[in-house]
């Protein structure tokens, strides 16, 4: 409302003085328009130019923003009001609008205050045309923006320290589309240093697609990896191989979650991709020390029962322990049918299908052919306990398996609690109770969790 009424104000201004001016506007001698009080009454800034862009007058409103004396304005020169670097912008500005009647522009200026202070004004204008069609000057609109302009300018320089965050990081950030090829809108410049390429060259497909660098062995567990957790609207965290443009193959670690509209629709996947080729490396050269299984890359039994020994030793200074063991329902079934590469993807794929539900501190190695063993450290109670059996049997509701070798797994879990009066000599009885329990879940049906307390069982 109130602008409308500053542009009909201007309109009449404009309309008055080519009555009163007749053909040819003269300044040297402006008289106040018969409404100038209406004009002294609002806070926006009213003003008639020259052609060469002075001031030649100007309402009350100038003189409570700038301090110049609505009086003076027709003495002073642009160089008083008008910043230095804008004055030539000024004048471009009343070109645009003397070019442009029907949609003149708009453009944020600094002008000067009395004291020399900078003040930032959007100005709006229009070309006063004579009677032959030319111009004789113009009027228009000065608003202040200051508080506006700081605020855009802070959301600038924000947007900048995130911009240069992310381009720091050591690995790149991304989000894309959820298809097969895993279309990117948009990669952060750590794209190049990761794989080789630009990031242009993979937004939307450019010249190949982010799924291109995944090793074809890996395609296949990655895409059903990440489907699983969107299902379930969970973040998830994975391991693959890709290969650069150089012809370099590296290990990632990439996190990510699904971003999905508030009524559940999913946009897209974002997330981040790491470097993990040392870290994967190292952890093959203790793989062959003995101390990690060659077919799922987890701890080995050995190795567990060194965590377990080590958590039961420290219990009286760290928060309660659980151990959970998981039996793959029908695993001897489907795993005959399996190559021995295929075998090996599919542990790998359960494996860290158990991780991404694990908290660091947890510890996690294959106990048994079709058994795996969880070291759940910050035990709240059984019911924590409870809740993660519960999430790992999510994790591992997808088929397993990669190609026409896919197949749906359930698991039976035991977990033994209790562990705060057990003793480190015992860490192998704990592990035998929970197989038990696990054991005995089966029995029960598909997918059971049995709890058994440590301190009702017998002693090693």
């Amino acid at each position: 409302m109130v602008r409308a009424t500053v542009e009909r104000l201007t309109e009449m201004l404009a309309h008055s003085w080519s009555l009163s001016n007749g053909a040819a506007v003269e300044f040297d001698h402006v008289t106040p328009p018969l409404f100038e009080p209406v004009l002294n009454a609002i806070e926006t800034v009213v003003f008639i130019a020259d052609t060469d862009g002075n001031l030649r007058y100007v309402n009350a409103a100038w003189e409570r923003l700038t301090g110049f004396g609505q009086s003076d304005v027709g003495t002073l020169t642009q160089a008083y009001y008008l910043h230095p670097r804008d004055q030539n912008r000024w004048v471009r500005f009343l070109d645009a609008c003397k070019r442009d009647c029907e949609s003149p522009p708009v453009l944020v200026l600094r002008f000067l205050t009395r004291d020399g202070e900078t003040m930032y004004l959007e100005a709006s204008a229009q070309a006063l045309i004579s009677g032959q069609g030319r111009c004789e000057g113009f009027v228009g609109t000065l608003s202040e923006v200051g508080s506006r302009v700081q605020q855009e300018g802070l959301k600038e320089a924000s947007h900048r320290t995130v911009e240069t965050l992310i381009n720091n990081l050591p690995g790149l950030v991304y989000r894309c589309r959820n298809n097969r090829q895993w279309t990117m809108e948009y990669m952060s410049k750590g794209c190049e240093a990761l794989t080789g390429y630009p990031p242009e060259d993979l937004v939307n497909n450019k010249q190949l697609t982010y799924a291109d660098l995944i090793l074809r062995q890996d395609r296949e567990q990655v895409w059903e990896h990440v489907q699983a957790s969107l299902r379930e609207s969970r973040p998830f965290e994975l391991m693959y191989r890709i290969r650069t443009a150089q012809g370099e193959v590296k290990w990632v670690l990439e996190r990510g979650h699904g971003n999905f509209y508030t009524s559940g629709e999913l946009l897209g996947v974002e997330g981040f991709i790491t470097d993990i080729t040392r870290e994967r490396h190292e952890q093959l050269r203790l793989r062959s020390d003995g101390l990690y299984d060659a077919a799922s890359g987890l701890p080995t039994p050995t190795l567990f029962l060194d965590r377990l020994k080590m958590a039961l030793a420290h219990q009286a200074s760290s928060a309660a322990a659980a151990v959970l063991v998981l039996h793959l329902d029908q695993f001897e079934n489907w795993c005959e049918s399996l190559s021995a590469d295929s075998r090996e993807r599919a542990l790998l794929n359960i494996g860290r299908r158990i991780e991404s539900v694990l908290d660091r501190s947890d510890s996690l190695c294959r106990w048994a052919r079709n058994e795996f063993a969880v070291l759940h450290a910050g035990l709240t109670g059984e019911c924590d306990a409870s809740q993660l059996a519960e999430q790992i049997q999510r994790a591992l509701r997808a088929p397993v398996g990669d190609g026409d070798d896919k197949f749906l797994l359930t698991t039976s879990i035991g977990i033994a609690t209790g562990l705060d009066k057990i003793g480190a000599e015992s860490a192998e009885n704990i592990l035998s109770v929970a197989a038990t329990a696990a054991a005995r879940a089966g029995n029960l049906g598909i997918g059971r969790i049995q709890i058994a307390d440590m301190s009702d069982a017998p002693a090693a």
